[in-house]
């Protein structure tokens, strides 16, 4: 069974890892890497594809850390549900659902590239992600050159994991190492983001970077438990 295109939009991805079965997060467009979240899990971020915007990527090292969950793309349609799964299944403390749990056992042993076909062959998943299929969406199919004037676009990750940097593409044979996480990895990833953008000419706006944050919800729900109410407070 074929994978569609989906939007990139917080809304969406949120509502696409809560059919997965995962609880207590969101998703949040960054709309400046000026002002970041106090606390976040990953950023995913989309970009217009093209193979000049890729070429100075050419000969960068990827290293092959069995602690890093890196799966190569081998579904078209897929890289945005990648990205995410990219994200999750590096953070710690989520409760991921018996679903990603499943998942994350299943393809823990396996090679980049077979974890790349689970991903394709896994129903749930691919259910999951085709209920949010749009009309008329961007192609997103980046093995295959834009025609008549098509944007083509591409998802990756950024997370970090045991105090490293990762960029997390599934076109690639592994994650590329950005550095130590010191301080914020946040602004390590930062750095990496804004370098991409700075390879696309001046008029190019179509980029969009999403943050993997906390539910703002489970945070306040839990604030209020924690909190005695007015007449407990007057005892």
């Amino acid at each position: 069974m074929s994978w569609t295109t989906i939007e990139s939009d917080p809304g969406v991805f949120t509502a696409l890892v809560e059919q997965f079965g995962t609880t207590g997060v969101e998703f949040e467009e960054l709309w400046s890497l000026d002002v970041l979240p106090p606390q976040s899990y990953g950023f995913i971020f989309l970009f217009k594809y093209t193979s000049a915007g890729t070429k100075s990527d050419d000969g960068e090292a990827v290293v092959h850390d069995p602690d890093v969950w890196f799966a190569k793309q081998t579904v078209q349609n897929a890289c945005a549900t990648q990205a995410i799964l990219g994200v999750l299944l590096n953070s710690e403390g989520l409760s991921l659902g018996s679903t990603l749990e499943e998942f994350k056992s299943f393809t823990g042993g396996l090679p980049a590239d077979m974890r790349g076909e689970a991903i394709g062959q896994s129903e749930q998943i691919r259910t999951a992600h085709n209920s949010f299929t749009v009309p008329n969406p961007f192609v997103s199919d980046e093995k295959k050159a834009a025609k008549d004037g098509d944007d083509v676009f591409h998802f990756i990750a950024y997370v970090p994991v045991n105090g490293k940097v990762y960029e997390l593409d599934g076109l690639k044979s592994g994650p590329v190492l950005l550095g130590d996480a010191a301080g914020d990895w946040q602004d390590v990833a930062k750095g990496r983001i804004q370098a991409r953008i700075s390879r696309y000419a001046a008029a190019e706006i179509k980029f969009n970077v999403l943050s993997v944050i906390p539910s703002k919800l489970a945070s306040l729900e839990s604030a209020l438990v924690a909190t005695p109410d007015d007449a407990d407070s007057r005892e």
